[in-house]
């Protein structure tokens, strides 16, 4: 879920707000029977975070890659068409309704205000939003793939893959492209577009209508000259990139089923250099990693190891 779809359930939750929890349930192992019999100050998301206040403490819900949930409000669903799978992480039953989570992270804070411990000029969806900080923190990468920069959550929090994919799509920008490589006229188009797209999905969103209306995302032919949209694998973050080649002005060097770029690194404060890595909720799988082995020794003719 990203930071549209979180900015859209805080909305949707709002009724449980000054309602205490009646009973709790789920394969969360944090302890959940500390959230019985207790009351909801406040909803709010942050990025691709979902925070229920309570008194002196904060749940923090983090929906990863494939987290969902689902709401009802006196016995009327509030929520939309998330997919839903396998046993829920968290049950919350109100006397108003219920909120059951899946395949999220879950994490107390020990805050009685945990909003004020978010930096929300980096939040895309809020009224705080800085641009041109945003602007000053890319510049800060230039040997970083923008695809990678733009899933930072520090400097675009809540921008996940789908945003990524079709921003970089709607200012013709090579997802490959090295920060160092583009104008700052540019730079401020995809800082911009981050923020504009973003909005443009929740309201999409509401009316159930963002996949029919995405340009590039699991697309197969570009709607502006119908020619073949890639798909890649790549960067620190090894997430899946969809592009059209001509719109895009993308290397042919990238366009090979194989291909990946080089690992790059960034400064650090000292001087010195380090790797921008992502956090580990971005790293390869095993299973990824495995895959790529796979496909690699078919390529070679060797057979594959697990």
């Amino acid at each position: 879920m990203e930071g549209p779809s979180l900015n859209l359930a805080a909305e949707q939750l709002q009724p449980f707000v000054g309602r205490q929890i009646t009973a709790v349930a789920g394969n969360s192992k944090i302890g959940i029977d500390r959230l019985l019999r207790r009351q909801v100050k406040d909803i709010f998301a942050w990025g691709k975070h979902l925070v229920f206040q309570f008194d002196e403490f904060a749940l923090r819900v983090h929906f990863m890659l494939w987290g969902t949930f689902a709401a009802t409000v006196e016995g009327v669903s509030v929520t939309g068409d998330y997919r839903r799978t396998g046993p829920p992480r968290l049950v919350l039953d109100f006397a108003n309704g219920q909120i059951t989570i899946w395949a999220a992270s879950v994490k107390y804070v020990d805050d009685a205000d945990a909003k004020a411990s978010y930096d929300f000029t980096a939040n895309i969806m809020a009224a705080e939003w800085n641009a041109s900080a945003a602007v000053r923190k890319v510049r800060a990468f230039p040997r970083s793939e923008i695809a990678d920069v733009l899933l930072d959550q520090a400097i675009f929090a809540g921008v996940g893959n789908i945003i990524k994919n079709e921003v970089l799509f709607r200012t013709r920008t090579s997802p490959f492209a090295a920060v160092k490589s583009i104008p700052d006229r540019k730079l401020r188009q995809i800082v911009s577009d981050a923020r504009t797209f973003s909005f443009r999905f929740l309201e999409l969103r509401k009316i159930f209508a963002l996949r029919k209306n995405l340009e590039v995302y699991r697309r197969s032919a570009c709607p502006r000259c119908d020619g073949k949209i890639f798909r890649r694998v790549h960067g620190q973050r090894a997430r899946r990139s969809f592009f059209c080649a001509k719109c895009q002005r993308v290397p042919p060097r990238y366009l090979s089923a194989g291909a990946e770029p080089n690992r790059i690194t960034r400064r650090t404060s000292a001087g010195g250099a380090r790797v921008h890595r992502a956090s580990a909720a971005n790293r390869p799988s095993a299973a990824l990693k495995a895959r790529g082995r796979r496909a690699a020794a078919r390529r070679s003719g060797r057979p594959g190891s697990s």
